[in-house]
């Protein structure tokens, strides 16, 4: 039901988080749902990633559910998951803004290369048409230099819009994305830009 990259699995070095209890998760906002595994629950207010060092604050009145791998039930522990990647905002049926964070696959890359490599995965997709670069410039995101572009196209009949940031440090890679209908745009980034002004790089797990 949620968006979550495809390279998730590969980026996250096959770390394992086992989720004893709700504290075990990296959220350190409150959450909703009696399961012991965290893709189960809803979230609001602050998230905090412990793993990857950053933190957004859920704006008010929408909710964050969890944005990586599922979790594995377990006799045991009581639920295992391959790492916490973020969060997936829903903001309607067709809308959404996503914080996902993750090891660099190309750690080599500067963030032009990896704006470039994304452009290039959606032209590849066999259902999207008539993509646009709208815009693509060097942003900063909280301490850190990336880049953000926009871009328009039409798939399923509908003219989509997503807008992308992308920042690095070291061998992580941070992203910030909105995806909504072109008619949608306006009004949905006044929400995004309010997860971009929270966002905040923390001090960083072990």
């Amino acid at each position: 039901m949620f968006l979550t990259h495809v390279k998730t699995l590969a980026a996250i070095g096959l770390l394992t988080i086992v989720c004893f209890t709700q504290n075990a998760n990296t959220q350190t906002g409150s959450s909703k749902g009696n399961s012991a595994c965290p893709d189960d629950k809803t979230y609001t207010g602050k998230y905090r990633n412990l793993v990857f060092g950053f933190s957004i604050i859920i704006p008010a009145g929408l909710k964050g559910y969890w944005n990586s791998a599922r979790c594995a039930p377990d006799e045991r522990f009581g639920c295992v998951c391959m790492g916490d990647h973020g969060r997936f905002i829903p903001l309607a049926n067709e809308a959404s803004i996503e914080a996902f964070v993750g090891y660099q696959m190309e750690p080599e890359w500067n963030a032009s290369e990896h704006e470039k490599s994304e452009i290039s995965s959606l032209r590849e997709q066999k259902d999207i048409q008539q993509l646009t670069v709208i815009s693509s410039r060097q942003f900063r995101l909280g301490r850190l230099t990336g880049r953000r572009f926009i871009v328009e196209f039409v798939q399923n009949n509908q003219k989509v819009v997503r807008d992308h940031i992308i920042a690095l440090q070291k061998d992580v890679e941070y992203e910030l994305i909105l995806r909504t209908t072109a008619s949608r745009y306006r009004d949905d980034t006044m929400q995004f830009e309010k997860v971009i002004a929270s966002w905040k790089l923390r001090p960083r797990l072990g």
